[in-house]
């Protein structure tokens, strides 16, 4: 699932992301809560995504764990990264321009483009914390706006 927080005030400077990951997934109900209590906290969050840890490149995982010192975190945990609007356009593009056949005949589903948007916004290349603590999440937001 992919979510954006449609409720926000423009004059925030830095906006983020946040990745909710699972071994298995969010079921909805989970997954509303999870996102009602962070977007009821702190206001900068653009997009709120349910990730799936096996549908990940598994090397970018590694690293990820590398970066934050191979921490062993239970379900969920959560991953922030700074919302970048260049990063989805540029990844938005290259889907197009990878399938420019699709996009000429209009059979580029929505689903195909949320999945590059969801990769764009969670570059884990990019991420600022990884934490199995909501209450962290949001501390760091609100400490770093």
């Amino acid at each position: 699932m992919f979510k954006k927080n449609e409720n926000l005030d423009e004059s925030f400077q830095k906006w983020y992301c946040i990745g909710i990951m699972t071994d298995h997934g969010l079921d909805d109900e989970e997954y509303d809560a999870l996102s009602k209590r962070i977007c009821d906290s702190i206001q900068n969050v653009k997009v709120i995504s349910d990730l799936i840890r096996v549908e990940w490149d598994q090397e970018k995982l590694q690293s990820l764990n590398e970066r934050f010192q191979q921490p062993t975190y239970t379900d969920p945990c959560y991953i922030i990264n700074e919302f970048i609007p260049e990063d989805i356009k540029k990844e938005r593009k290259l889907l197009e321009k990878n399938n420019k056949w699709k996009r000429l005949f209009g059979f580029l589903s929505p689903m195909e483009y949320i999945v590059a948007e969801t990769k764009a916004a969670h570059d884990f290349d990019k991420s600022l914390l990884y934490t199995d603590d909501v209450d962290q999440v949001i501390e760091y937001i609100l400490a770093n706006s």
